[in-house]
């Protein structure tokens, strides 16, 4: 028997030695996970001074071991949390990114005077994080809520079934940036081309010129990573596109996209008669992140 305080500090330890970041909260969730308990029952079992069996000890080292090499988290503990919502997270799916939910809470502002039905187009779901995130808080709100949710990868729109099955989103396996495949996934959204209240999106936007280096994102699959291009802006525009065709006349547009394609982006959609509105928003690291415009009419 091992005390649970002693696990902890050599978990820490471990961790810090990997250069892992944030070691105190990443070792509370592992320990967390392999114990069951939340981390707040964790917490208190340090405070009674606690033990755990070796058994556990072993799986808990054995994960730690794991994440020590930059498995992701998510991976070794096959979950998330997104803007208060648990997922289910698969390796070869991408892994919802905390600088997202910045997406959703602009949205939940943009619609926070609503009581009417809404529908919602989240194109490029992935996990279905956003789709989730936004059903869960528009339900809290007691506003009636449709949400379509496309993604191209089956693996990743299998996962997104599991992860909204709770809500009322319809999750799509076709290519978000062609409307006839959209459509050729749900034929009842022939009937609903521009009148979408909102479309949102976290596209694949990465510039293939400039590919990523961080460990635990290189296991991220390239289909959701990478732009489509070589300044990563291929797949975004095709976005774009999309989201003036699904709109109804003021839907709200939000995308998140490559620091990079800031300028480019919002100058771009200025110069359009089929936007008005168009802002930059960063992200939690005060970095530009998203662009989000009104339909025009």
């Amino acid at each position: 028997m091992t005390s649970v305080n002693e696990v902890v500090r050599q978990v820490q330890l471990r961790l810090s030695q990997a250069k892992i970041d944030s070691p105190a909260a990443e070792a509370a969730m592992i320990i967390s996970h392999v114990v069951g308990v939340s981390r707040g029952k964790l917490g208190v079992m340090q405070a009674l001074g606690e033990h755990l069996d070796s058994a556990t000890v072993e799986r808990i080292v054995d994960l730690v071991d794991q994440r020590a090499k930059r498995i992701p988290l998510q991976h070794l503990t096959g979950e998330t949390t997104f803007y208060g919502v648990d997922l289910k997270i698969e390796p070869g799916v991408f892994i919802p990114r905390v600088e997202t939910e910045v997406l959703v809470e602009t949205t939940l502002e943009h619609f926070a005077d609503t009581t009417g039905e809404l529908k919602i187009l989240d194109l490029c779901t992935g996990s279905g994080a956003i789709a989730a995130a936004l059903a869960d808080q528009f339900g809290r709100r007691s506003v009636p809520t449709r949400i379509w949710a496309v993604e191209l990868d089956p693996t990743a729109a299998e996962l997104a079934r599991h992860n909204t099955r709770d809500y009322n989103v319809t999750v799509l396996c076709a290519d978000a940036t062609k409307t006839a495949a959209v459509i050729g996934a749900d034929p009842e959204l022939a009937t609903l081309l521009g009148t979408f209240d909102a479309v949102v999106s976290n596209p694949p936007y990465i510039p293939t010129a400039t590919p990523v280096t961080q460990t635990e994102a290189e296991q991220d699959p390239s289909l959701a990573l990478y732009g489509g291009s070589s300044d990563g802006l291929a797949v975004p525009l095709r976005v774009v596109d999309q989201a003036a065709r699904w709109l109804a006349p003021h839907g709200f547009f939000m995308m998140e996209h490559d620091h990079t394609h800031a300028a480019e982006l919002a100058a771009m959609m200025r110069q359009s008669s089929t936007w008005h509105k168009v802002h930059t928003i960063r992200d939690l690291t005060d970095t530009d992140r998203f662009v989000s415009a009104l339909r025009a009419e």
